[in-house]
Parts: C-alpha cells; structure tokens; sequence
C-alpha cells in the first residue's frame, strides 16, 4: 500500500510540474499572438471561468472523492453510479447558475469599459459547465485510484491542446488572434476530453455507465443534496479566494509595482506546497476508505510519514532558496530581487506549514467537513482583516507575514483538531518519534550482537588448553 502511495505520489508531482510547464508555455504563446487587450482579456476570463466553475461545483469533487472509494473497494458499482448521478446533477444546476450569472455582468457592462463590456468575450461563459464537469470526472477517477484520469486531461492536455489549436489558428489567419475564438476552442477540447475520458472511467467501472445516468431521479431533494454539500463547497470557495485575495489586497494599497514583486515571490514560493499537494491526489481515497474500515493507526502513518519526507523535501527547497532565491527573482526581472526577504518570509510559512500534514484532506475524507469549513472561515476572514492593516502599515513585508502566519495557524488547528476529535496525528511528530525510538532501540541491539560475535570468535578454555598440549609434544 505504502510503495503504490510513493509512486502514485511521484506520477502525481511529475503531472503537477508538466501542468505548470504547460500553463507556463500557455502564457507566454498567447502573448506572442495576441494584442495585449486580447490577451489581458483571455488570461482575465478564463481565471473568472475557473472560479466561476469552482463555486458552480458546489463542493461535489471533494464529495466524490470521499464517498467513492469504500464502494469501489467492494465493486458495488450500483451505488456509485447512484453517488456520481447526484453530484453531476447538483454540479449541472450550480454550473448553469453561475453561467446566468455571468451572462448577467456581461448585459449590465454592455459598451462600457473592461472585460465584461464585449459580446464576443461572453463566449467565455461557455467554459464553466464544461470545465465543472471535467474537474467532476477527475475527482471520480481519482476515488477509483487513477492518478493517470485524474491530473492529465485537465492539468495538461486541455492547455496544451489549446496552445496548438491556437498555433494552427495563428499560422492560418495571422496576427492577432482572438480571445473568443480560444474561448470556443478551449471549450470543444473540454468537450473532447470529457467525451474521451468517460470511455477509460468505464473501463476502471468494469464496464458500468456512471456519468450517462445524470438525469435520474434521486430519493434527496436538490436544496438537501446542495445542503449536504454546503461545507465542500464553503471549504474550497475559501481556498481558491483567500490564494488570490493577498495580491489584489497588494495591488490596491500598495500599487502595481509593490504588486508585481509581492506577486513574483508569491507564486515562487506556492511551488513548496507542491510535495504535500502531490501527496493528497492519491491519499485522499485511501484516507477515505482507511476510514470507513476503521483503521486510524494507519491513517496516522501514513500521513505523518508523508509530512516528514515533505518537510525535508521543503527545508532543502528552502535553503536553496535562502543561497539562490534572488536568481529564481531574477527570472521575472534584474529589479524583482529586492523580492527576496519577502520570498523567505513566504517560505518560511510554506516551511512550518508542511510540517502539520494535509490537514484539511484529512478533515474532509474523515467526516469532519464542517470543522474544516469553520477553521478555513475563521483564519480566512481574521486573515483578511489583518492582511490590510500589515499592508497599510508595512507594505507587501506586512503582507508576506501575515499570509505565512494565517498557512502555518490554518494547519495547526486543523492538525489538532483532527487529533483531539480521532486520535490522528498528521503532523510529521510521529513518524519522526518512531524513527528517533528505532534508533534507540537498534543501538543497544548492535552493541549487544556486537558482544555475541565477538563470543563466538574466541576459543573455549579447553579447547585452547588442547592447543597448547599439542604443541608442547611436537616441540619435545
């Protein structure tokens, strides 16, 4: 179990890092082919849709992926397509929802200034639904053990599909290309990817049909079934907000340049989280089932194993940056090194952080979901408060410290709360104490084996007294 955890963990941060590749490559091939309106545009809109698909999920992937996985373990096939045709259809309204919406800010904004004044930018909203269930079908392949479904289709082949469809459109009709016409490309490679990717989670289903039943009709009301829904939803609204809310609170008070550098450092130092985040994609199921079969002990293991091989994987990360981080500066411009102590500041919490373990994937996959939304609201909001009195009063150095303080605090109390409620330390303490035990435990045992062989090499009395008689009558 714990070796296909490590490689399923190792497959998921290769993703991880080709996405970001990828995201990478996007940004700079689309500045190449658009006008700057065009591309501020693009980049603005798809981050709306993102959002916007995020909040129409209504926390159904996080739901999935915790009542999933001890249904498959037992091939009770039934129940999950029952499971995923309640949330797909919750998904669907809460999609279209937040598609009317949008529609709605593009008719009030209509001829005005800004993103949402153009028709054509509308095409956009064409992104959410899309993009909602595709981040569903994930999470489903995800509870089914595949790393494969669940990062690839949307974490690199949709963007890489777009940047050559793009290309294809640039070499074809020249510059500039426009943002509605990848938005109606980005939205048919969703399409395509959903359509392709239903055929593989058939095929991890033994053959049952799970997203083609979506329409059916199930025992729950909607209003119960988004009700039960609501912490899933509150939890991961918060998560992708208060991620961005620090750089427009920069932004606002401080100015763009302030923004800029603050920003530089933010995203560098977001790349430390990359181990832990990795870990989650495949151990959230298995926290999930590891639950439901009441095995607690393993639980804490495995998590604590895991947030002790990432805390040292983040203290060479961090020391690195320490000697190197105004060089990893210097990739944005020669001006952003003046970055660096923020930079540290931020690492310094992404540090401390992933020493208290995956806290809010262990909450949610242990029926704790309430007490992760209340924990992510109250630091969230508190955060936010303090956020702008630091940065009214120091600048993005006040900023910097208070985002490590509300990451390294949200994680703590999660990390505790979890302990006090099960008895699961996620911390990287346990396994940390068994290793420092063991090694207590294997010095005496050495010494003592040591002490053993020595015996074993030495002659008996006898034996040397026989020796030495033998020796004395060939002398005579």
């Amino acid at each position: 179990m714990v070796g296909s955890l490590f490689w399923n963990s190792v497959l998921a941060l290769v993703y991880r890092c080709s996405g970001a590749a990828v995201t990478f490559l996007f940004g700079v091939s689309f500045a190449r082919m658009m006008s700057i309106q065009e591309y501020g545009a693009l980049v603005s809109l798809m981050t709306f849709g993102l959002v916007a698909a995020t909040i129409g999920g209504a926390g159904q992937q996080l739901q999935v992926v915790l009542e999933v996985p001890s249904l498959e373990a037992r091939k009770d096939y039934t129940a999950i397509r029952s499971v995923v045709s309640q949330r797909v259809r919750v998904t669907c309204i809460g999609s279209i929802a937040m598609t009317a919406i949008g529609l709605i800010l593009f008719v009030a904004a209509h001829d005005r200034e800004g993103i949402f004044g153009r028709w054509e930018y509308s095409a956009s909203l064409l992104l959410i639904l899309p993009l909602a269930l595709i981040e569903l079908q994930s999470s489903l392949a995800r509870a089914l053990g595949s790393v494969n479904l669940a990062l690839l289709p949307k974490e690199v082949l949709w963007r890489l599909l777009i940047i050559l469809l793009g290309a294809a459109l640039f070499t074809t009709y020249g510059y500039p290309v426009k943002a509605a016409d990848i938005f109606v490309i980005a939205t048919g490679v969703l399409v395509l990817l959903i359509a392709i990717q239903q055929v593989h989670l058939r095929r991890l289903a033994d053959g049952h049909q799970l997203f083609t039943v979506a329409l059916r009709r199930s025992k729950e009301s909607i209003a119960e079934l988004f009700a039960a829904s609501t912490p899933f939803w509150v939890t991961s609204i918060a998560s992708v907000l208060f991620s961005t809310i620090d750089i427009v609170i920069v932004s606002v008070m401080a100015g763009p340049a302030p923004a800029g550098y603050y920003y530089a450092a933010n995203r560098i130092s977001l790349l430390l989280d990359f181990f832990l985040g990795t870990f989650c994609v495949p151990a959230a199921p298995l926290i999930a089932r590891l639950f439901d079969e009441n095995q607690r002990t393993e639980i804490a293991r495995v998590t604590s194993g895991a947030a002790l091989a990432a805390f040292i994987a983040v203290l060479g990360c961090y020391l690195a940056l320490a000697l190197v981080g105004d060089i990893a500066l210097m990739a944005f411009g020669s001006s952003f090194v003046r970055a660096h102590g923020v930079l540290m500041i931020l690492a310094s919490g992404q540090l401390a952080a992933t020493y208290f373990g995956i806290g809010s994937i262990a909450l949610n996959m242990t029926g704790h979901q309430r007490a992760a939304m209340i924990i992510m609201v109250i630091t969230s909001v508190l955060g936010i408060v303090a956020m702008v009195g630091a940065t009214w009063t120091f600048g993005i150095w006040g900023t910097a410290v208070v985002v490590a303080c509300v990451n390294v605090s949200t994680r703590a109390w999660m990390a505790a709360h979890i302990y006090a409620a099960e008895g699961i330390d996620l911390t990287a303490t346990t396994m940390l104490c068994t290793i420092i035990r063991r090694a207590i435990q294997l010095g005496p045992r050495m010494l003592l084996q040591e002490a053993l062989s020595f015996q074993t090499k030495q002659p008996s009395p006898a034996r040397a007294e026989t020796v030495a008689s033998e020796l004395r009558k060939r002398h005579e």
